[in-house]
């Protein structure tokens, strides 16, 4: 969960061109422009052409936190998942990979930590701890590489199309972060009138909707959440909704239902009951639910996940491999779910010694995420590691 994204910008003047301070001093012209739409508030382009893959610009958010659901199971600072994580001796609620990524964590967890101790037993929703580093982060002036593009007061807030329904859920917001803070922000009044504890939720967002999700309910997410009316050739042309509910309607809607039920498990029997649940549901409506459903794509992702944390690697490779076809149906082209997904079941393939498959699907997964994620990005690292491995035990066979 992280500060609003930049196509929900406010800035409000002419596009202008992004420069950066090159290794000698001198103005290097990003690839990027900043430029206002209609109605849909700020957003980047580009200046030249860009090569597919190229990078264009990198940085932190300006603050971020791990979802309540995820805590414990992820590294407060670099996000990476680990099974043996060190947490936090004061709050006990963060946990990092190690003594590295506590230090480099400590100035956005220092008051937070205090916050966290002053409430227990209770904890403050996501949203809340969010605006909590915020509020810190703007008090202590923090200089933010992410900000070069644009600042936190930039982000557009469209409060003037916020139902009162919503309002008041925002209101409730700002007293509990009211409350949450007490222990380092006594009196919320003496803060600088830039920080306002309502207009911060305004600005809040986790991200833009799935596209794996039919035209209708998309454009009402993006409305309620964002208050703007998308326009895209894939809303205009209702793209592949035919697909995405095609099957027996009494049968996805079970489905549907039984997916938005799942809450990420942490324990070995919570996992045992979501996969006894998914091979119930798929066993009870196959030939009535074609794998392109996305609710029984959903299911199927579902079940993987569990027979991956249960280590039933064949049975995890079964529901993986019926998942590929409606993966590159919904994410065609360059996409990182696509190509994030072919790793998981070339690295299934793999521990199944079925390397010639499995070198296959992992080329498959290369040739995607060098240009969505890069070279040296630590996914891709792996990624090429299982790779070379697969190669190596190919020239040896």
């Amino acid at each position: 969960m992280a500060a609003a994204a930049p196509d929900t910008w406010g800035y409000s003047g002419q596009s202008r061109a992004l420069f950066s301070v090159g290794a000698r001093g001198r103005m290097e012209v990003l690839a990027l422009e900043r430029f206002r739409s209609p109605g849909k508030g700020s957003g980047l382009r580009a200046c030249r052409r860009v090569r597919p893959g190229e990078l264009l610009y990198r940085a932190e958010p300006f603050a971020y936190v791990v979802t309540k659901e995820r805590l414990g199971g992820v590294c407060e600072r670099c996000l990476r998942r680990n099974e043996h994580l060190h947490r936090c001796s004061q709050c006990k609620v963060a946990k990092y990979c190690g003594k590295s990524c506590q230090k480099e964590a400590w100035l956005d967890h220092k008051q937070e930590c205090r916050c966290l101790k002053s409430i227990k037993p209770n904890f403050p929703p996501d949203s809340v701890r969010l605006a909590g580093r915020i509020v810190f982060k703007l008090l202590r002036q923090s200089v933010c590489l992410s900000e070069r593009l644009y600042s936190f007061s930039d982000l557009q807030t469209n409060i003037e199309q916020l139902s009162e329904e919503m309002k008041d859920a925002l209101r409730h917001l700002a007293q509990t972060l009211q409350l949450y803070l007490k222990t380092e922000i006594q009196d919320a009044s003496y803060l600088p009138p830039a920080i306002d504890f309502f207009q911060i939720f305004t600005k809040l967002t986790i991200s833009y909707t799935e596209s794996l999700m039919p035209t209708s309910e998309r454009q009402k997410q993006l409305m309620r959440q964002y208050c703007f009316e998308c326009d895209c050739l894939l809303c205009q042309n209702q793209e592949k909704d035919a697909e995405k509910l095609a099957g027996e309607e009494h049968a996805w809607k079970e489905v549907k239902n039984a997916v938005n039920e799942v809450r990420y498990p942490k324990s070995k029997e919570e996992w045992e009951k979501v996969l006894a649940r998914c091979r119930n549901l798929l066993s009870s409506y196959k030939g009535r639910l074609p794998d392109t459903n996305i609710y029984q794509l959903k299911m199927l992702d579902c079940a993987m996940d569990a027979c991956i944390n249960l280590e039933s690697w064949e049975e995890a490779l079964y529901y993986g491999n019926r998942t590929l076809e409606p993966y590159r149906l919904y994410y065609p082209g360059f996409h990182p779910l696509r190509a994030v997904q072919l790793m998981r079941v070339g690295k299934l393939q793999y521990s199944q010694d079925m390397f010639p498959q499995a070198l296959e699907t992992l080329k498959q997964a290369y040739n995607i995420m060098k240009v969505t994620h890069g070279t040296d990005h630590s996914l891709m690292q792996a990624l090429m590691e299982i790779k070379e491995q697969c190669e190596a035990i190919m020239r040896i066979q």
